[in-house]
């Protein structure tokens, strides 16, 4: 067996820590811009888009006057990437976007954005690109091409009807059989909406079944799992509901207990 002589793997370590340390320019420079973005989004939170106005790049001002705004009611910054020796940077929020879905009403949904932001006369200012697609809580942000006017949103942000939203929120099987061969089975839960949604299990009295949720909320893109059991000596046959908000959807699962 090849000897390794271990004093020589801290400094190693160490080193490689210290390497993805930001330096302190870089580390004071994302301490500047989180807390002037904490500023602008809270802005917009509130609704007051004119004073936030003086916190956008002087090139884009018009784009943000005259385009829509962040219609947002909650976020949080989730990442920040500080670009060209710390004079740009890309910023991602996680934003609640309240939609409007037909035949449901309005509903709330978790959605990112990501955002540029240049330093401007010593200050952080958010920056509207005026060329690529930027994604917003909104959808694409697109450029509008032949009239020189201002960004303008993909139909892909447009909200689905409230069918697509129900299946989004699927289950791998709607049917089990118990005995005793296989006393316990698993049924998993999926969330593909871009928001979070509750669920409630609505077993009812099946003689012989025990039937149990693991999470009772999940977020974006999270799974969980519903753990059926049997019980007992006792046959029956049922059905076991799940309840999704908030759009109302419910999901049968078939029970058998032979």
């Amino acid at each position: 067996m090849r000897y390794i002589d271990r004093r020589f793997l801290f400094p190693m370590a160490a080193a490689t820590a210290w390497a993805q340390q930001p330096s302190p320019a870089a580390a004071e420079a994302e301490a500047a811009l989180r807390a002037r973005a904490e500023q602008f989004f809270q802005l917009q939170v509130d609704k007051k888009y004119r004073p936030a106005e003086a916190m956008v790049a002087d090139d884009t001002k018009d784009l943000y006057y005259n385009g829509k705004k962040f219609n947002i009611t909650s976020f949080s910054i989730e990442k920040i990437e500080m670009l060209d020796d710390n004079a740009h940077a890309r910023l991602t929020i996680k934003a609640k976007v309240k939609r409007a879905v037909p035949g449901f009403g309005f509903v709330d949904f978790d959605a990112p954005a990501t955002t540029l932001w240049k330093v401007e006369d010593g200050q952080w200012v958010y920056h509207i690109d005026q060329a690529p697609t930027l994604e917003t809580p909104f959808g694409p942000l697109k450029e509008q091409k032949g009239n020189g006017g201002p960004p303008t949103l993909s139909k892909v942000g447009k909200a689905p009807d409230i069918s697509t939203l129900r299946n989004m929120v699927k289950i791998d099987r709607d049917s089990i059989d118990l005995g005793q061969d296989n006393p316990s089975q698993t049924v998993t839960v999926s969330n593909d909406l871009p928001g979070g949604v509750d669920l409630e299990l609505q077993a009812g009295k099946i003689p012989g079944l025990s039937a149990e949720l693991e999470k009772r909320h999940l977020e974006a893109g999270e799974k969980t799992a519903i753990q059926f059991r049997a019980t007992g000596d006792d046959k029956a046959a049922g059905v076991v509901h799940l309840m999704v908000s908030p759009i109302a959807a419910q999901l049968d699962i078939r029970v058998k207990v032979n």
